[in-house]
């Protein structure tokens, strides 16, 4: 699938900024074509968006990605989307002390096999697309401390907010019929 054939059908200036944004967020930013095509397949599963996440394998298909690495990568937002919640509650609850411990099961976080640093990159580009504040915080310091570029962190937010638009699209947004 092209990436004119994920934009088939969709006409209007808000699809074509849509495309175009991916389009940069996918070839012309910092990020690694790996690293943007995983994130890519993580954002999709967690927008529930078939089409982004074919895409997205598609590519990783043919950059030679293992495919237990982009598995991971799309399992990534479920175990995100639950942490996201978890501790978007903590931090909006009046009382924060009273849930110390998550008690909730991240053993991934120990030996990701996309590595520890996709594996933030994946979470911290989920955890904006949740809108975990807190989440975001612990992730951007762990990449940062781990040497990753602004310019690729700015560029997972792009990419982030880019898969949230394609999700407001929907499936009837500027489709000629």
């Amino acid at each position: 699938m092209s990436l004119d054939e994920l934009f088939e059908g969709r006409t209007g200036v808000i699809p074509r900024d849509l495309k175009l944004n991916l389009k940069r967020a996918l070839e012309g930013s910092a990020l690694e074509p790996v690293e943007a095509y995983l994130g890519l397949a993580a954002l999709g599963m967690a927008v529930d968006e078939p089409r982004l996440v074919e895409y997205a394998e598609a590519a990783l298909f043919h950059l030679d990605v293992p495919a237990e690495q982009s598995q991971e990568a799309k399992e990534c937002a479920a175990i995100m989307g639950m942490l996201n919640t978890y501790y978007k509650f903590r931090h909006m609850t009046e009382h924060p002390d009273d849930y110390k411990s998550a008690g909730l099961r991240m053993m991934v976080f120990g030996n990701p096999r996309l590595g520890k640093v996709r594996f933030e990159m994946l979470a911290f580009a989920l955890s904006v697309l949740n809108a975990c504040e807190s989440c975001i915080r612990s992730h951007e310091h762990t990449l940062r401390e781990a040497g990753v570029s602004v310019e690729k962190l700015h560029d997972l937010v792009r990419l982030a907010s880019v898969v949230k638009g394609f999700e407001a699209l929907g499936p009837y947004g500027s489709v000629n019929t």
